[in-house]
């Protein structure tokens, strides 16, 4: 991971004391995950200049933001922030509060970012004419990123801009995130409390809890590692990355090959070469001592029980290598111990297609 800046920060609030420290790095998604009440805003509102008795030390492409003597402004640092709703302009159409963005750019025109290109990628040409009581909920989230980001800022600060909206309006403004996420090179700091959210657009992830930072590092690490909390939740997943090798149109599905030789095909019709990320929860695989091949199932794929991450309660949970690809599975005890299975033993994943999600 590439740095552009650390922070080291402490504030005191009623309930806890906000404690962290981690570095930021100069391109990607780097998610604060925790629940509601961990700190997670509180933490972006420190890196963002609006905790006005924040303690500590934030140092970001060069500059110094916060330390013993000084806390730069929002301004100041140029940054970008989203918050949970649009929070547009309600008297002006999509075009002026796109334009309030742009002529709040203060960088080097030759630094900016293209503005046709931008309208291009958020799907939001055609809406310049219309007023924010117009527009859906994802809508003016797309709407709010291209003003943000047209004020072309030093960094992105999210804090859960998909939590005021359901989940069709979530489905529609994950593929934008994801976009801007793989063409931009503008590092991104993404607040949630959705597990499937981080999982699909983060690269590197801070989890917090009470105010403090239990985990810090790749998101594959913090998803399938014992020793992260998120690998233990009840929404346990893993997440692969890999590019469109195969596509059947007639059957309306993509075949993704991961970096390291592994074929899974997943709904959709993605174009070939596209990059993709596909989420598989522990709770979708199950497993086989032999291969089946008599199966509705299109996804089954051999690998290696490497470690038994939990096995409290009626469940097992067990990491798989799969040629260097880590999955999840969650299985009751009871087929633990009639399948007789153990660490360093062959077995075969049958993961449904229509159960794998991606972007």
């Amino acid at each position: 991971m590439s740095i552009a800046g650390h922070c080291s920060i402490k504030l005191q609030r009623e309930d806890f004391p906000v404690q962290a420290e981690f570095d930021i790095p100069s391109r990607g998604v780097l998610g604060i995950f925790g629940h509601s009440g961990s700190g997670k805003t509180t933490l972006l509102r420190c890196l963002a200049g609006l905790e006005k008795h924040a303690q500590g030390q934030i140092e970001f492409n060069g500059q110094t933001w916060l330390s013993n003597s000084q806390n730069l402004s929002s301004q100041a640092r140029n940054i970008g922030y989203i918050f949970q709703e649009g929070r547009l302009f309600p008297h002006l159409n999509v075009r002026e509060n796109i334009e309030y963005g742009t002529k709040r750019n203060t960088a080097n025109n030759s630094t900016s970012l293209d503005r046709k290109k931008l309208l291009e990628l958020l799907n939001i040409g055609h809406l310049l004419d219309r007023k924010p009581q117009q527009l859906s909920g994802g809508e003016k989230q797309r709407v709010a990123l291209g003003r943000a980001l047209l004020k072309n800022p030093q960094i992105m600060l999210l804090d859960e801009p998909m939590a005021s909206l359901d989940k069709k309006h979530k489905q529609e403004i994950l593929p934008f995130l994801s976009s801007l996420h793989r063409e931009l090179s503008i590092p991104m700091l993404y607040v949630s409390h959705s597990m499937e959210e981080v999982s699909l657009l983060c690269d590197h992830i801070i989890v917090m809890q009470q105010g403090c930072v239990q985990f810090d590092g790749r998101l594959h690490d913090a998803l399938v590692s014992p020793e992260s909390p998120l690998s233990k939740a009840d929404d346990a997943a893993a997440v692969l990355d890999g590019l469109v090798a195969k596509q059947e149109k007639e059957f309306q599905l993509s075949t993704i090959q991961t970096a390291n030789g592994n074929n899974i095909i997943v709904p959709g019709k993605s174009e070939i070469g596209q990059q993709v990320r596909v989420r598989i929860q522990a709770s979708n695989i199950s497993l086989c001592k032999t291969a089946i091949s008599d199966s509705s199932i299109l996804n089954i794929i051999q690998g290696t029980i490497s470690a038994i991450v939990d096995e409290s309660g009626s469940h097992v949970l067990l990491q798989i290598n799969s040629k260097n690809d880590l999955l999840l599975a969650r299985i009751t005890k009871k087929s633990f111990q009639q399948l007789e299975l153990g660490i360093g033993q062959t077995i075969y994943m049958q993961i449904k297609a229509v159960s794998i999600h991606g972007s």
